[in-house]
């Protein structure tokens, strides 16, 4: 058995078969770890002795029918597990160690997962490069952030899932960036009790894994209402909605894949182009709404403590100072427009379409891309197709749906209305079977 290049489906076939005990796996997962990490840098505060006892710990015998029993999880580091630290990647909260575990963090448990692996984020979640983690296809490249640790550790295969926050397109920006997949679910689902916020009209946590399947698993392992269909069967009558704004100012190369992604989907499905909404609109309202309430929670903290945190953090806090209660107001009520407006489109369309990325990954040495000729900033184009469901709260999943040898894999991101995230995860897993999607381990480790 190669345990980088393990789901969570064939563990439990492996289980099942009783050809491998949950002891057989942590010991090699150490392994992978120790061959693997010290080349991307996906974990925080990893100590093996530490992980066994915990190992040793876990109540393999624990009573439950989840998918999830013994299948261990890693949780990015603005996560609670108790007795564990959770630093955010600040010095600020160096040698936190949390008290107790996060609601999701117990539920995760008490379906049988085991935690206790933390991976690296971006400073407080705030931003989009979560060094020094690098990308496991390039190490040269970005993984993508915040949940950058996360998606690096499933991609490398050190980790079979994980767990990740998403704020602004933090869960699905590093899962396409990796090649895996990361579904940001309907905001307000999910508690986020016991996690270090940003920006909370915003924050949601949510899975990553190496297929939709598996992430179909690992989220029924955080809810009770989640019952995963074995087969979905195909409806002719599925209508997507292709976004069509981000045809406009894309990578050349990425424009490409998308078209081709689409000629692919218009086969199997009905695809009409459409609009949502002025994608400046959208970002410059979540900006205001993100960078407000990231404010209210770290100003006082960095006025007291300014040398214990980072420099963009510090930029952006202040940013979000400078914005008065008309303004957030007026954003809010922008968003409540935008929300309706949009929400009108799931009346004509079953799911919406968009590239999940629109350049491919970037180097973390220069804040500026260049598309289609033009210098545009890195970070606001790394997140420019995903803000529009984390400020209307739609569930999204980024899918790995073209698999290039040594080229930049591309992703699609699938967007469904609130609450129909049952529906997303299945229509996903259909995407899947369709067309033969599986997960590809990584040229660059």
């Amino acid at each position: 058995m190669n345990f980088e290049k393990l789901t969570i489906e064939n563990l439990l076939n492996l289980y099942k078969r009783n050809e491998i005990s949950f002891k057989e796996v942590i010991t090699q997962q150490i392994q992978s770890i120790k061959k693997i990490d010290h080349k991307i840098f996906s974990l925080v505060n990893f100590d093996e002795e530490e992980y066994i006892t915990l190992a040793n710990n876990h109540n393999v015998k624990l009573q439950t029918k989840n998918l999830i029993k013994n299948i261990p999880v890693a949780v990015k580091d603005l996560i609670d597990i108790k007795n564990l630290k959770t630093e955010a990647n600040s010095k600020y909260l160096t040698n936190n160690v949390a008290k107790k575990d996060a609601v999701i963090v117990q539920k995760l448990k008490s379906n049988g997962a085991f935690l206790g692996l933390k991976t690296n984020t971006h400073e407080f979640a705030y931003g989009a490069v979560t060094p020094p983690t690098k990308n496991p296809w390039d190490i040269n490249k970005i993984p993508g952030g915040s949940s950058g640790g996360s998606a690096a550790a499933v991609a490398s295969g050190i980790s079979i899932c994980a767990l990740g926050t998403d704020t602004a397109g933090s869960i699905r920006e590093p899962s396409a960036l990796c090649s895996v997949v990361g579904l940001k679910p309907t905001t307000n689902l999910l508690s986020l009790e016991g996690i270090v916020p940003l920006a909370w009209s915003l924050d949601v946590v949510g899975p990553i894994a190496k297929t939709v399947t598996d992430c179909a698993i690992l989220f029924s392992g955080l809810g009770s209402n989640f019952e995963i269909q074995e087969n979905v069967q195909k409806k002719d009558e599925y209508k997507l909605g292709i976004l069509s704004e981000y045809f406009e100012s894309i990578d050349t190369d990425i424009k490409k894949l998308f078209e081709k992604s689409l000629e692919m989907l218009n086969e199997k499905f009905q695809c009409i182009e459409s609009k949502s909404w002025n994608v400046q609109e959208i970002i410059s309202t979540i900006f205001l709404i993100l960078t407000a309430e990231s404010a209210a929670f770290l100003s006082q903290p960095i006025k007291n403590f300014e040398d214990r945190f980072g420099g963009d953090v510090k930029q952006y806090v202040q940013m979000g100072e400078s914005f008065s209660a008309v303004d957030y107001i007026n954003a809010q009520r922008a968003r409540n427009i935008i929300t309706t407006h949009v929400d009108k489109l799931f009346e004509n369309f079953d799911f919406l379409i968009t590239p999940a990325h629109i350049i491919p990954p970037p180097s973390p040495d220069n804040d500026v891309v260049y598309i289609a000729g033009k210098e545009e900033p890195r970070d606001i184009n790394l997140i420019k197709p995903l803000v529009l469901a984390s400020l209307c709260g739609y569930p999204a999943i980024s899918v790995p749906f073209i698999f290039q040898k040594d080229k930049p894999n591309f992703s699609i991101q699938i967007i469904a209305k609130r609450g129909d995230d049952f529906k997303l995860l299945n229509f996903g897993k259909l995407i899947e079977s369709e067309f033969s999607l599986k997960y590809h381990y990584p040229t660059g480790v």
